[in-house]
């Protein structure tokens, strides 16, 4: 099985190999996808934290190499015997340079710092993965909940129209006498009540693709819609604790979570080499001039080589308060890894259950929609010849309608629960979403609202 850190740098790898495609008249969902990925603010925030935490390793690393050091100086000095009467001044320059090397020998503290950057650094690692899994269920939240205005949008203008038809014949049966100005009234009252269902349906359509301009910086005026023969099937294996056991083993969170852990652990074992010895080795060449005369010359050229050691006695009880701070730190990072992992396996299992329940939903919401258009046909036959009234015909129209929604509805927020349910699981990638987009239908096309129907 590949390791997490190569299925994240696989997936870094797809997102930032993307190619930018240029929105048409009407976008796909991978088109938006694709134009997010380079102009999402929230993803390029991510990426930006990520690569300054990837830095921590080479600073850190350079706690244990060689470093280099030149110090010069110069001095203008003027000297005089105060005698009587005065001697001669004398006026002189005095200059040196030295070159330093210096390498670490023991620095336990350095060591740990080095390994605990490098749990710093797979932490930034599995949370820049989180947040590009986070951008691709983003992006299809976005288009799918534009794709469920409409919908609603569709109902309503479909209900308006059917109760404006409704409302034409009763009006034509009140003239000649047939039905009483009651079935007017209602009908009348159901029309103005399905046309503000449309106003609202309308302005909640246009401002459904605001998230899209927010994605991409590009605003959009139509998007295409999903196909019909869109597969709906239950999550594949069967098995509720097996999906749970892979989440726990892949889960981004839980693996950031992990990692923090080990960066504490190292923390706490950082805390406690301040009661060690360190061992620095140097090599040190300088050069001095003495502008006085003196018995060697003014000329001197000098040469160290030392092991400098320091041993820390006692530092004001500060060693100790800090190792007390980096264990409670330690018990922190558990009891977090503890809390994500519960979470994670009941995310999981929620939405194990939530696909389930969306797979029966679409197929009841389909035989909703028959059973809907048939107890209208029926209510209307009813009203037709005296059984029934207008308000039920109006209630049987609505239930129809309603119906259609909802299995739309269903549809959208299955596809939804199964993007969710492999984010959790720490398996969506890019490609998800392109096989996804095979379904998205070019030949349907959902135009945003520019003006309210009155």
């Amino acid at each position: 099985m590949k390791s997490p850190y190569s299925r994240i740098s696989s997936l870094l790898s797809a997102i930032l190999l993307t190619s930018v495609i240029a929105p048409a008249s009407a976008a796909t969902l991978e088109e938006i996808y694709n134009l997010a990925v380079e102009n999402d603010p929230q993803l390029g925030a991510a990426e930006a934290v990520f690569l300054s935490r990837n830095e921590v390793v080479t600073q850190s690393r350079a706690g244990l190499l060689p470093s280099v050091g030149l110090q010069g100086t110069t001095s203008d000095v003027r000297r005089w015997i105060p005698t009587n009467p005065p001697a001669p001044t004398q006026r002189f320059n005095d200059h040196a340079w030295q070159a330093v090397l210096n390498q670490p020998v023991l620095r336990l503290d350095a060591w740990y710092r080095f390994q605990q950057a490098k749990n710093v650094q797979a932490e930034a690692l599995a949370t820049f993965a989180a947040e590009q899994q986070n951008l691709l269920v983003r992006v299809a939240e976005s288009y799918f909940a534009i794709l469920e205005s409409q919908a609603a949008l569709d109902s309503s203008n479909a209900e308006r129209s059917a109760v404006q038809r409704q409302l034409e014949q009763v009006q034509q049966r009140f003239d000649v006498g047939l039905v009483a100005i009651t079935d007017v009234l209602e009908s009348e009252a159901a029309y103005d009540s399905s046309t503000v269902n449309v106003i609202e349906a309308e302005g909640a359509q246009t401002t459904s693709f605001e998230p899209i301009a927010r994605l991409t910086g590009q605003n959009f005026s139509e998007i295409n819609g999903l196909a019909e023969e869109f597969p709906v099937k239950s999550p594949d294996p069967q098995n509720e604790e097996a999906w749970v056991e892979m989440a726990l083993v892949n889960n981004y969170s839980v693996i950031a979570a992990q990692e923090r852990l080990r960066s504490a652990e190292k923390g706490l074992q950082l805390a406690k080499t301040g009661h060690l010895p360190t061992i620095d080795a140097q090599v040190a060449y300088g050069h001095s001039v003495n502008g006085s005369v003196n018995l060697f010359g003014n000329k001197v050229n000098q040469r160290s080589m030392s092991l400098n050691m320091n041993i820390p006695i006692y530092q004001g009880g500060g060693v100790y308060s800090g190792v007390k701070q980096a264990g409670y730190d330690l018990q922190a990072a558990q009891e977090n890894l503890d809390l994500i992992r519960r979470q994670v396996a009941e995310n999981t299992r929620s939405l194990y259950s939530a696909i389930n329940t969306d797979v029966a939903r679409v197929r009841a919401r389909l035989r909703g929609i028959e059973s809907a258009q048939s107890a209208l046909d029926a209510t209307e036959t009813g009203y037709e010849v005296g059984t029934r009234n207008i308000v039920d015909v109006l209630n049987a129209q609505r239930n129809l309608y309603l119906s259609q929604f909802q299995y739309a509805s269903a549809r959208y927020r299955y596809v939804l629960d199964t993007l969710r349910l492999k984010q959790v699981v720490g398996t969506l990638n890019p490609e998800d979403l392109y096989a996804l987009n095979e379904f998205i239908d070019q030949s349907i096309v959902v135009s945003r609202t520019s003006a309210t129907t009155r």
